[in-house]
């Protein structure tokens, strides 16, 4: 009961008190007014929400940072009676998800309908709804809500960039050769034949097979002979790294800003965070080779392991969009250690690209045991120095340059595009390149 109510119903008790006792027609007039009305607003309570109906449209299943979430809501009065006032909460963890309305005088068999649109800034996975509707009869002494419970999932996937000038140094194998797994993606490597399973498309059937056995057969495929590429995320908790951010205003009312493609709102929306701009990183390279037509693998040890097993085309590249989107630096395992259980698995000539932060030099030796073994290596190094000052990682970049492991690096607000667009100078290699340019005597 709150403080409104309580007061009337003890003003109510006391004027009837002081009508009998006192048989003043006064006291009485007071009396049927007060209860009079905490009656009435009882009754009006009760058909508050009577016949209301909410409706909720386009509830997309992912988006991604950069992009826009669209939903529209509906809210109908079936009852008699008009709603004087309605106050509708969404409970949607989108963030910036600002849908919640007040609604005032719908009348009978009325409507009203908004629409909402909601950039997205920060990756993960989040709930669109339930929604509550809330009233009130005019005094506020009987509120009363409704619950609706539907709700729908939203993954929001990490940015990606353009990287038109990222061209790695990147195995293959001989043309003789074959990748002998078994694939869903067509390629020009028909393996065997099976029975048609429904779901196949069409250009999968072998008519001289199905002409021969008088039922429908589809052809298996194998990969290309084009070598796998693995991409190894580091999410060991100790050498992540962030510095305070918020969204600018600008990014709140205008979307993308004046003067910015969306493409760059997109990447200035990636908080200095190392965590952040490794995964950023790892959804770009992956879809880099994707969209090359290379078979990509990735693999990383955050709250748990995550392992998605090389394959080729768009669905392969939604796969890790959608686990990045949850991925954080968790883990337990260092990236050293990583490499080599990991790493040890991998056959020779293919590729591994480890994205890392960590300024512990370990491994770079890591690196250059499975180069050893046949495997080509490369690493994008995140500088965590150019977060933290603190952060010392000049012994990890000198070993890099020792040891000759390409590698790129990635500095705070450095574009990631003209960060991976060349790789960093092995030890000894501009005073080659000097030597070489030198005129002759």
């Amino acid at each position: 009961m709150n403080g409104r109510l309580l007061f009337l119903c003890l003003a109510s008790a006391l004027f009837w008190v002081l009508a009998f006792n006192t048989g003043s027609s006064f006291f009485s007039y007071l009396a049927y007014l007060v209860t009079g009305c905490v009656a009435l607003s009882f009754a009006w309570s009760r058909f508050c929400l009577d016949a209301l109906e909410v409706k909720r449209f386009a509830r997309p299943a992912y988006s991604q940072i950069g992009q826009r979430v669209d939903e529209a809501f509906e809210l109908v009065n079936r009852g008699r009676l008009p709603k004087v006032w309605l106050e509708l909460r969404d409970f949607s963890t989108l963030p910036y998800h600002d849908s919640s309305r007040v609604i005032s005088n719908l009348a009978r068999n009325g409507r009203r309908r908004w629409q909402v649109r909601t950039p997205c800034y920060r990756r993960g996975r989040y709930r669109l709804g339930p929604l509550t509707v809330r009233s009130s009869d005019p005094l506020g002494l009987f509120p009363r809500e409704k619950h609706w419970p539907d709700a729908s999932s939203l993954t929001v996937y990490p940015a990606t960039v353009d990287l038109p000038h990222f061209a790695p140094a990147i195995a293959d194998l001989s043309g003789d050769e074959r990748v002998q797994q078994r694939t869903q993606i067509i390629t020009t490597n028909a393996a065997s034949v099976r029975e048609y399973v429904p779901g196949d498309s069409q250009n999968r059937i072998h008519w001289l097979s199905t002409a021969r056995t008088g039922r429908l057969i589809a052809k298996e495929f194998e990969l290309d002979p084009s070598a796998h590429i693995w991409i190894y995320l580091d999410l060991h908790r100790a050498p992540a790294l962030a510095r305070p951010w918020r969204i600018e205003p600008a990014h709140l009312n205008v979307f993308p800003p004046r003067g910015r493609t969306r493409a760059q709102a997109a990447e200035s929306l990636i908080p200095p965070d190392t965590t952040e701009y490794a995964i950023t990183i790892a959804a770009s390279v992956f879809r880099h080779f994707i969209l090359r037509g290379r078979a990509v693998g990735f693999a990383a040890y955050g709250q748990t392991r995550e392992f998605i097993p090389v394959e080729r085309g768009e669905r392969q590249l939604n796969k890790a969009l959608e686990t990045l989107a949850v991925l954080d630096a968790e883990g337990q395992l260092p990236v050293a250690d990583f490499i080599l259980t990991d790493g040890f698995r991998l056959s020779r000539n293919e590729t591994l690209i480890v994205i890392t932060a960590d300024r512990n030099a370990e491994w770079v030796h890591a690196l250059r045991t499975l180069r050893e073994k046949g495997i080509l290596s490369l690493a994008i190094f995140i500088d965590g120095q150019t977060f933290d000052a603190g952060a010392d990682s000049r012994a990890v970049r000198a070993e890099l340059r020792a040891l000759r492991i390409p590698h790129y690096r990635v500095a705070r607000e450095q574009k990631l595009d003209e960060a991976l667009a060349q790789p960093a100078a092995a030890a000894g290699a501009p005073a080659r390149d000097a030597r070489a340019r030198a005129p002759r005597a």
